[in-house]
């Protein structure tokens, strides 16, 4: 599908020296991950300081390639979402959870609201039924797939899903006025910025996908055995019996090691709702007229993408990041973008969010 020529909100400068931008990341990223005090939902939120990082998957001088043969037992992946990559500079502070919002959070505030998600309203959500011969229709919705019953044993503690981005939304307009906070759903360009952790790896744990299985909850041993044939078409890692994080589904919050920054699970477990609309040629628009040699130079201020774009006929198409449990490694780097529709409410799809801090 073709993008127009697209309508940027925010501003990109041209710096030369590259060297100080960078000794500004690492300074402020000593400040990063200091946690607050848990908020009333019992969230423990991590503060992140402003900063600047490069975004996007790095695919100059063959490092595609190099991502290719790491990952030679993955399906092949495609960066063109994720390219090329550009400076980005966060500007304001902000906190995050540390984990992703759980059943529990959610039933709180479905309860002090008598709210009512998408999928409850409609026609369900998208569930995975294994029992189907075919592998692409094993997912399909189903009236009886809700954050409730999402098919498969939950408690507490696991991540909420089968909830779309309004309902999200609608549970940060809540919190935010039970707190007289300022709670959302982070914009990409943050959560990219909090999931590599001062990084510019594939991952936030470096660059081994055989790590995966002690940070992030991936598809692995456990989902093959329960689900045959799932993990050849995206495994990342020969898998023997028993090898990987131990979990088919979605695992309890904050189960696998953290970034260096203190966040659990920004790979893996459950895709996340963004705050911005999707466009896929984005990150090349940054460098409309800009010479090659100079994009290293280009800086991109506080990244939001709220645009309408030709594709948005068809729906209000929202940006998931960070992979989930049907996902190898090779499907789960820090960089992985794509999306939904915001009606959409899957077994794969959560969110966390972000609290606002008050600036100096």
């Amino acid at each position: 599908m073709k993008f127009p020529k697209l309508a940027l909100p925010f501003i990109v400068v041209l710096l030369a020296p590259l060297t100080v931008s960078l000794a500004v990341s690492r300074a402020t990223a000593d400040d990063a991950g200091k946690p607050s005090k848990a908020n009333a939902l019992g969230m423990q939120m991590v503060r992140i300081p402003a900063g600047e990082y490069m975004r996007g998957f790095d695919n100059r001088n063959g490092r595609d390639h190099r991502f290719h043969l790491a990952h030679r037992y993955s399906t092949s992946q495609n960066f063109n979402a994720e390219t090329p990559p550009q400076r980005v500079a966060i500007s304001r502070s902000f906190e995050i959870g540390a984990r992703e919002v759980t059943v529990a959070q959610f039933r709180e505030f479905v309860e002090a609201t008598d709210y009512q998600t998408d999928a409850e309203r409609s026609d369900g959500g998208l569930g995975c039924f294994p029992d189907e011969k075919d592998y692409v229709d094993r997912f399909h919705k189903s009236a009886e797939i809700t954050w409730q019953s999402p098919g498969f044993p939950q408690s507490d503690q696991h991540p909420v899903v089968v909830v779309s981005w309004n309902d999200a939304q609608a549970f940060c307009q809540w919190l935010s006025a039970k707190e007289s906070a300022t709670y959302r759903l982070p914009t990409e360009a943050e959560w990219e910025y909090a999931c590599r952790g001062g990084t510019s790896t594939w991952y936030s744990w470096g660059q081994d996908p055989d790590e995966a299985y002690q940070h992030a909850n991936v598809a692995d041993a456990a989902l093959e055995a329960a689900q045959p044939g799932t993990t050849r078409y995206q495994r990342a890692v020969k898998l023997d019996e028993n090898q990987g994080d131990g979990v088919v589904f979605t695992a309890a919050v904050g189960s696998y090691r953290a970034n260096a920054w203190g966040l659990h699970d920004m790979h893996g477990n459950v895709w996340e709702w963004c705050s911005d609309r999707w466009s896929g040629g984005l990150y090349e628009s940054y460098f409309d007229g800009v010479p090659r040699q100079q994009r290293d130079d280009v800086l991109v201020r506080d990244p939001h993408f709220t645009e309408k774009t030709d594709q948005h006929k068809y729906g209000d198409w929202r940006v998931i990041r960070g992979g989930a449990w049907t996902c190898a490694p090779a499907a789960v780097r820090s960089s992985t973008r794509t999306y939904a529709e915001a009606a959409d409410a899957s077994v794969y799809t959560g969110f966390r969010i972000v609290r606002d801090t008050p600036q100096p």
